[in-house]
């Protein structure tokens, strides 16, 4: 089989990134005249090493790379608010959501990171061609989950866009179960002139958080919402 043909495979069949087995099934040769194949194809710049095993027609985007080595697995935080142009950042990362264990990887000039998330929260994303990506709100709701990978003052900005829809953030955060995502929505949302109603509570408790955990916990007291207004947010 040529490359045009095995190209026009990969392509009927949405594969973006493909395993030296996918690649056996196609050109329906044994693994050892499989290998020597991709190896010619990689010497003359028609397919690209991803990882070990695994590889990808040269020239795919990154984040269709990033999204596509582990099943399932979806593009979140600040990759997938820049995806939704919702971000004063470049990312220098590509940010994947999965519910598995996984070492990052370097792929061209982008450094692919896994994020483990628990199978509750593995929701709210969509596909958009050979990419899958959170929706907007989702990638809000895992960013105030896993504050490390979204600087706050993005997850502002990206609330006050007004593009984002509210009942959605609201849902997501009830059916994610955390009371501090929902009591930092809920101050954030309020912070940029949302009206959200009843839809978000703080809850019973009792005890303050920071609404910015890398920082120190010195601030106005929210009693509405059970948050030390650690931040300036703008």
């Amino acid at each position: 089989m040529n490359f045009d043909s095995f190209h026009d495979v990969l392509e009927k069949e949405g594969i973006a990134v493909f395993s030296s087995k996918d690649a056996a099934r196609i050109i329906g040769k044994p693994q050892g005249y499989t290998k020597l194949f991709l190896s010619r194809l990689a010497k003359r710049g028609m397919v690209q090493r991803v990882e070990r095993g695994k590889y990808c027609l040269r020239g795919t985007w990154e984040l269709v790379v990033a999204s596509n080595l582990v099943y399932p697995s979806y593009i979140s935080f600040l990759s997938a608010l820049a995806f939704h142009k919702l971000t004063t950042q470049i990312p220098v990362q590509a940010q994947v959501v999965c519910t598995r264990q996984k070492k990052g990887i370097n792929f061209g000039n982008v450094r692919i990171e896994f994020v483990r998330l628990k199978k509750a929260a593995f929701f709210g994303f969509r596909r958009f061609g050979d990419l899958f990506v959170a929706e907007p709100e989702k990638a809000i709701i895992d960013g105030l989950y896993v504050p490390e990978r979204v600087p706050l003052p993005e997850i502002f900005y990206a609330l006050k866009s007004g593009e984002l829809n509210t009942g959605k953030l609201c849902e997501y955060a009830d059916r994610l179960g955390s009371s501090v995502v929902k009591r930092r929505l809920g101050f954030l949302l309020e912070k940029a002139g949302i009206k959200i109603g009843s839809r978000l509570q703080a809850g019973k408790t009792t005890r303050y958080a920071v609404l910015n955990p890398f920082l120190g916990s010195t601030g106005e007291k929210n009693r509405n919402w059970k948050l030390i207004i650690n931040e300036v947010l703008e």
